[in-house]
């Protein structure tokens, strides 16, 4: 079962891996989601 994160994300780590991202030239045509490990229901 996966844990609930306690807290959700500071915009300093939204930021950070937004930066990676952008810099890192093998990432391409991938899926991240910046959502905190919250997964909403469809409506």
């Amino acid at each position: 079962m996966t844990q609930f994160p306690k807290r959700l994300g500071l915009p300093e780590e939204y930021a950070s891996l937004v930066k990676h991202i952008v810099e890192n030239p093998f990432l391409n045509g991938e899926t991240i989601r910046l959502d905190g490990g919250i997964r909403m229901q469809p409506k």
